[in-house]
């Protein structure tokens, strides 16, 4: 019985305890980010990017009738995108990089004449393509230290951008990341988070019960008018106490005094 009420006790606090269930699909942070395009300049007719919410991808349609290239991390060309498909430069840096969620920072800018030369793949048979580019997303585990110290308010993490060439002329995505706030705990929250708190108080007891239930019941009991053993005492101890002072009589000789 009490082993039972243990395990019963275990199951209410895991689905009871705050962050239990937030945090088993992963980091719930991404929830909170949010990533947008906030200006293309110049503005090209035809050329459409899109962002996810928290910045996990990029996508990019060109139905601008040219050639639009996107410019990777240290300055070289990353991806080429054509009216008629896409290629990718599996030499470049970019490349490698965005293969990870996560990575420890970007890379500096390079010179053309220290870049390798480009090493085209054909990727698509079509104008468009989506990409992870970790330069409109936070890429630390940890969260920033705006967000660290007012974590419930909304903030604005940083200004990114994206540049390209649409026919050799330089464009430039603008964007921007915020965090939208994490909301407080709710009545139903705290509501659930008291019943689990008591719930476990009562099977504590429960269980403090059940174990002594158990002791008692398994305890070796005394046989009535057997002596009881006491630690500590000798077993030829347990003798009928004799009578004292004037009850105690006196052991008679073989002659009694006159």
């Amino acid at each position: 019985m009490a082993r039972a009420a243990f395990c019963l006790l275990l199951a209410i606090l895991a689905t009871t305890w705050p962050g239990t269930a937030a945090f088993a699909h992963g980091l719930p942070d991404s929830t909170y980010y949010r990533s947008a395009i906030t200006a293309i300049e110049p503005p090209v007719p035809g050329l459409v990017l899109a962002v996810t919410k928290a910045g996990e991808s990029v996508t990019l349609t060109n139905h601008t009738g040219k050639t639009v290239v996107v410019i990777g991390y240290a300055g070289e060309d990353y991806l080429r995108i054509t009216p008629t498909g896409v290629e990718e430069n599996v030499a470049s840096l970019s490349s490698v990089l965005n293969g990870s969620l996560i990575i420890a920072g970007l890379p500096q800018k390079q010179d053309q004449g220290t870049q390798q030369r480009p090493k085209w793949r054909h990727v698509s048979g079509r104008p468009t393509f989506t990409w992870h580019d970790h330069r409109i997303h936070w890429m630390a585990s940890q969260r920033p230290p705006v967000v660290a110290a007012d974590p419930h308010h909304r903030h604005k993490v940083f200004a990114w951008k994206i540049p390209l060439t649409v026919n050799g002329a330089p464009v430039t995505v603008h964007g921007e990341l915020d965090w939208t706030g994490t909301p407080g705990l709710s009545t139903f929250v705290i509501i659930v988070i008291a019943v689990g708190v008591a719930s476990g108080v009562g099977l504590a007891v429960a269980i403090a019960a059940a174990m002594r239930k158990d002791y008692l019941a398994t305890r070796p009991r005394a046989e009535p008018g057997l002596p009881v053993d006491v630690p500590g005492v000798s077993p030829d101890s347990h003798t009928r106490p004799q009578p004292s002072g004037p009850e105690r009589r006196q052991p008679r000789s073989g002659r009694q005094a006159r």
